[in-house]
């Protein structure tokens, strides 16, 4: 499942005059040659990018024959209104050339196999901390009082759904979405954010949100009906059940309601997952038809004092395998684009994908896993992220996902930050309790990176992996640890 935002093929595509819907088409074709076998085209943030009858579109307000310092691009620098120019003037191409951009990438999907989807953003607040931002809507703009909390410079800044009028307005987009569009499911984005109550009133707020949700699936099932073939909902949600419930999305409590159809836990936005418990959820799905996919996001950051990067794709592989051998039915994949600067090449994009649709061939690519950290976490909910991890001897566990053959080696790697150790500094490794063997050491990035032969004998089946190092009685700081897998070197 591979979700496409609502401005990157704006932002990534030229659009010929007349060939807007061949432009769309090949698109499609692309990522359904690649494997993908369920898109889902997000059609909003806080304005829509096609011509809505409800929401202002992201075009309404700007003049395509204007200045960059036109009225519209008042609260922005100059060079981010060039940048914005791009997306406009692709979506405006598009319009002004009589296509629906939605309806057009639905009619290619469906002849191409391929389950059309609409992703719908619950509560896109970026941009926030700029309230003239041209991405910002008029409904948000002219109504701060619908805000959590209008003081808060960010995510304070997203609407309240304990607000009836803020419930309603997004109703309109429903409506629309269902009445307009011939769709196999549609996803309400919950990740795009997840604050939509004030603190300590998020039990209240969930009670309210599931009562909206209940309206949500009568008219999801209205529309099935008239469309004469199943319309399933789903849900994007935080990748702990307990951190969603605590934040009014109760996902569970949905599911066994029979108000949803589909649950994607995952990370927001900062980091890819690879311990996400997909068992947890079954166990609590248990006696329900709903399916499960796990959520990979684009950005890989060991903890929260690191810059992200792009993940590789043998992280991606690696998170993917961990989802779906835990008890997903599928992959679920959110910025993960064609045209991205992530750097994949093109044929290894295309390798990649169609590997997540079988754990068996995502276990014949090399992979790697990382330890990294949950960036949603409820108010008041306790948590401690386990890197950086300090001490003279320091002890973690991570979840390898399923075991490679011997065919395989496993290569443990290790990071501590270059002005923490000498050039001659050599840790010593433990894989529950055995020796791993040293192989090199290389400085890179700011790091001390240490690699490790892990001994395959050593691995636990089904359980976390206890990983240990010292130095000797050095105090160490691990800033990073992963642990991959690739063919074996003779």
């Amino acid at each position: 499942m591979l979700n496409i935002d609502c401005t990157t093929f704006f932002h990534t595509q030229h659009i010929p005059n007349g060939k807007a819907g061949e432009t769309i088409d090949r698109y499609v074709d692309l990522l359904a040659d690649w494997g993908v076998k369920t898109l889902l085209c997000n059609t909003n943030a806080r304005r829509t990018n096609y011509r809505s009858d409800v929401w202002d579109a992201w075009w309404d307000g700007y003049d395509p024959d204007g200045p960059d310092d036109q009225p519209f691009f008042a609260a922005i620098k100059p060079e981010q209104a060039k940048k914005r120019r791009k997306t406009l003037d692709a979506m405006l191409a598009v319009h002004r050339q009589g296509i629906d951009y939605p309806a057009r990438f639905f009619q290619r999907c469906r002849r191409r196999g391929v389950s059309p989807w609409i992703s719908l953003r619950m509560n896109d607040c970026h941009n926030a901390n700029n309230p003239g931002d041209p991405f910002h809507g008029e409904f948000w703009k002219k109504n701060p009082r619908y805000c959590i909390d209008p003081k808060d410079n960010y995510f304070g800044r997203c609407l309240d759904y304990a607000r009836t009028e803020v419930r309603d307005y997004y109703k309109t987009l429903v409506v629309e979405t269902l009445d307009r569009y011939d769709i196999d499911g549609l996803e309400l984005d919950f990740m795009r954010e997840p604050f939509l109550f004030r603190d300590g009133r998020e039990e209240e707020g969930g009670a309210i949100l599931a009562e909206w949700l209940r309206g949500v699936r009568k008219l999801v099932d209205a529309a099935a009906r008239r469309r004469e073939h199943p319309i399933r909902l789903g849900v994007r949600v935080p990748s702990r059940p307990e951190t969603a419930k605590a934040m009014g999305l109760d996902a569970v409590g949905w599911a066994k309601e029979g108000l949803i159809d589909l649950i994607v836990p995952t990370p927001r936005w900062a980091t890819i997952e690879f311990d996400i418990p997909m068992e947890r959820w079954r166990e609590l799905l248990t006696g329900t038809n709903v399916a499960l996919a796990g959520g990979l996001e684009i950005l890989y950051r060991p903890h929260g004092r690191l810059k992200p990067r792009p993940a590789t794709p043998e992280l991606a592989a690696g998170a993917a395998a961990a989802v779906l051998s835990r008890g997903a039915d599928a992959v679920y994949l959110f910025n993960y684009f064609p045209d991205d600067p992530s750097g994949w090449p093109r044929p290894v994009y295309k390798s990649t994908l169609r590997a997540m649709n079988s754990l068996d061939r995502l276990l014949k690519l090399p992979r790697s896993v990382g330890l990294t950290y949950r960036d949603i976490r409820a108010s008041g909910e306790k948590y401690r992220p386990p890197l950086p991890a300090e001490g003279k001897k320091v002890a973690l566990s991570i979840d390898v996902g399923p075991l490679p053959d011997g065919n395989w080696d496993c290569i443990l790697s290790i990071a501590e930050k270059t002005s923490k150790v000498t050039s001659s500094s050599r840790p010593a490794a433990r894989l529950n309790d055995c020796p791993c063997r040293y192989l090199d050491s290389e400085t890179k990035d700011g790091f001390r990176v240490s690699y490790y032969l892990m001994p395959s004998a050593a691995f636990t089946v089904g359980n976390s992996q206890k990983i240990t190092i010292d130095e000797g009685g050095r105090p160490l700081k691990i800033e990073r640890l992963e642990v991959s897998f690739c063919a074996r070197s003779d």
